[in-house]
């Protein structure tokens, strides 16, 4: 028999040692701690990238739930890009009243424009704790360009595991100090290398500081425009972090983390 994302987001029971994690494809991921807290990270799940800026950026993937499935504690966007703060999903999801948002300044922006009210949001600025259930979210350093001036990476802590989701941005050691510092067991990296992203080599270097004992990449085969190779990223990962685990996954498909990595 099979069952739906949702359902397997809904079922899955990590224990108290563990945080589950599915993948949604591009940057997006699910993460659900054991007391429940389920948060959703840059979940793109429409088409509202082609639907305004044509067909070049038609999705190559199917989205790997519909909107409508969404039932989240939190819904967080780390920047104010339609892959990242997908307009067409976000309407349908806010209807559900125990979901909250958050995201940079200009994703509050467009809360508001849709009626979220202020007591369902929160922003997300650099070194700023937000308690999330049971996840502790610190935004850090991103550099997005200009395209996105306040756009943010994660660190998500639960028991002792940080995971490290960099966001949209271009390798900025000197500037990624937090979460450099913070030595997460955990790193999901944008490896597409286009539009001010890192690309394979950058990520692998990136993870590489992080000291991360396991690399799941992101952002990559969503759209041909953004293009990345993560057959080059596998070799770049055995060059300069021989010794993390490059874990590969199925949009849709999940796992169990250990906190105690």
């Amino acid at each position: 028999m099979i069952i739906s994302l949702a359902e397997r987001i809904h079922v899955s029971q990590p224990r108290h040692d563990q945080v589950a994690l599915f993948w949604l494809g591009q940057a997006g991921f699910v993460l659900k701690a054991p007391d429940g807290t389920i948060i959703f990270i840059d979940a793109y799940l429409s088409h509202s990238v082609e639907r305004k800026f044509g067909p070049q950026w038609k999705r190559i993937m199917p989205s790997p739930m519909p909107a409508c499935d969404v039932d989240c504690d939190w819904f967080v966007s780390t920047h104010e890009h339609d892959d990242h703060l997908d307009v067409d999903s976000i309407p349908e999801i806010s209807r559900n009243r125990r979901v909250k948002f958050a995201g940079p300044y200009e994703c509050l922006v467009y809360y508001r424009s849709i009626g979220i009210r202020e007591d369902r949001s929160v922003e997300l600025k650099s070194d700023n704790r937000v308690q999330m259930g049971g996840f502790s979210v610190t935004p850090v350093f991103a550099d997005h360009g200009d395209q996105a001036p306040d756009a943010v990476g994660l660190l998500i802590e639960y028991n002792g595991l940080c995971i490290y989701h960099t966001g949209d941005t271009a390798l900025r050691p000197d500037q990624m100090t937090t979460a450099i510092g913070r030595q997460p067991q955990v790193i999901l990296p944008c490896i597409n290398g286009a539009y001010g992203n890192l690309n394979g080599e950058e990520a692998a270097r990136l993870a590489a500081l992080t000291g991360a004992k396991i690399i799941i990449p992101t952002h990559f085969w969503t759209f041909v425009e953004h293009r990345s190779d993560p057959y080059a990223f596998a070799e770049y990962c055995r060059t300069y972090a021989p010794n993390a685990e490059v874990r590969w996954m199925t949009q849709g498909e999940g796992t169990l983390i250990p906190c105690a990595l």
